[in-house]
């Protein structure tokens, strides 16, 4: 039993020194020897060792090793300094997950061809696309098709033109100009049904008696739908006919709604297109649209910021646009502070949305203390929330499907 415990205790220290990092710094410096101008330059030396101490004859091979060296270094900053090019897309605007026809033209001065260059560009996800021999004294259209994943102003960063030919020993970029940039619009989802009249109480009480929807006083009876709230169910028809049968309202001509959203990244969770930040946007954008298809006034706000949602095809754009261009940005208070005021604290009289994370319940309380006629989304939490007033719907995972099928059976159970 002894030597069993003395050779497992020898076995822990073995392992532990083999598997310890004794020198945590040097991992940059290990990078750097693996480069193959690491390995060209002892190469380099040792050949000039042995030219001078024993056969001059290796002095070719110095010679070789210094030609590559100079070469495999200089030429790719020569090469693209013969470069021009200019990146446009065939669209100005599209949507996340949609592709897009991307055209590069570069301009080749020198009178050799350029060879081993790419084009490199942030969409959101950096995108590279590597170019064919670029002729000399000529200029080359280049055509591809990408796939932005994430909404935003693109390119985030100035595209490149990026080569290592011929040996890969050092990487030269040239910047490429951007004739006109790419507005990559939040992937929205179609919201067929809203909420019951009673339920978003409209600002003023102007309807119009000649077409029915979701407002005002009963013009009829019609047959159930399905997605028809269940709080305009005509029950003692439906108990007498033995058939579903709801009420129908008077469509109304103007009511207001208020859709709220966090903008600061320190309230949300996760980066790029899976983050909730993202996530929010998206379903910020699908509500919006749906009360602006109603005839709905619409504002967005989030910090001290409001966007009014224009009526018509035209306000659709403006508003889509303004969600692409809109820059994450910490607000003027943070958690640690305490004491932040909450997004617009007057309530005037209109129907709230507000869409917030679970982290930004967790971190801001002064969430929980808004009153008035709201409905909170909050994302990504299973477990129901105490101290919010007025009714929660809860988006449990990403994607818009997920977010359909809580508002609609939100709207179902009126």
């Amino acid at each position: 039993m002894a030597m069993a415990a003395h050779f497992r205790s020898i076995t822990t220290v073995v392992s532990n020194a083999l598997s310890r990092d004794i020198w945590p710094g040097g991992e940059r410096w290990l990078r750097r020897l693996r480069h193959p101008a690491a390995c060209l330059t002892v190469a380099l030396v040792t050949a000039g060792l042995c030219a001078w101490f024993a056969k001059p004859v290796a002095v070719v091979a110095c010679a070789a090793l210094l030609t590559l060296l100079l070469l495999g270094s200089a030429w790719p900053g020569i090469s693209l300094r013969g470069l021009s090019a200019r990146l446009d897309f065939r669209q100005p605007r599209v949507t996340e997950g949609q592709s897009v026809r991307v055209e590069l033209t570069v301009a080749n001065r020198w009178p050799w061809p350029a060879w081993g260059v790419f084009a490199e560009a942030d969409l959101g996800t950096v995108e590279r696309a590597a170019l064919p021999r670029i002729p000399g004294w000529s200029t080359s259209t280049f055509t591809w098709e990408c796939t932005p994943r994430c909404r935003g102003c693109h390119p985030g960063n100035p595209p490149r033109l990026v080569t290592g030919f011929p040996f890969g020993l050092r990487t030269a970029a040239r910047l490429v100009t951007v004739d006109r940039p790419l507005l990559v619009w939040p992937l929205t989802v179609s919201l067929d049904t809203l909420l019951d009249a009673a339920a978003t109480r409209p600002a003023d009480d102007l309807v119009a008696s000649s077409r029915a929807g979701e407002s005002g006083d009963a013009s009829g009876t019609r047959p159930f739908r399905p997605g028809d709230s269940l709080r305009r169910v005509h029950w003692p028809l439906t108990a007498r006919t033995g058939t579903m049968v709801v009420s129908e309202r008077q469509a109304p001509v103007l009511s207001a709604v208020r859709v709220e959203f966090d903008s600061d990244p320190a309230l949300h969770t996760g980066t790029g297109p899976q983050g909730s930040l993202e996530e929010a946007l998206r379903i910020v954008a699908s509500i919006a649209l749906a009360y602006q298809r109603a005839n709905a006034h619409v504002e967005l706000c989030h910090g001290h910021h409001t966007i009014t949602v224009e009526a018509g095809e035209p306000g659709r754009r403006r508003l889509l646009d303004a969600l692409a261009r809109l820059r994450p940005a910490p607000t003027a208070c943070t958690a640690a502070q305490g004491g932040c005021q909450r997004i617009h604290p007057r309530d005037c009289g209109v129907f709230h949305v507000t869409v917030v994370s679970q982290h930004a319940l967790a971190l801001r309380t002064e969430h929980r203390h808004v009153h008035g006629d709201r409905l909170w989304v909050v994302l990504g939490t299973s477990a129901p929330h105490t101290g919010l007033a007025g009714r929660c719907l809860r988006v449990e995972g990403t994607g818009g499907e997920a977010f359909r099928q809580a508002w609609k059976g939100l709207c179902r159970a009126g």
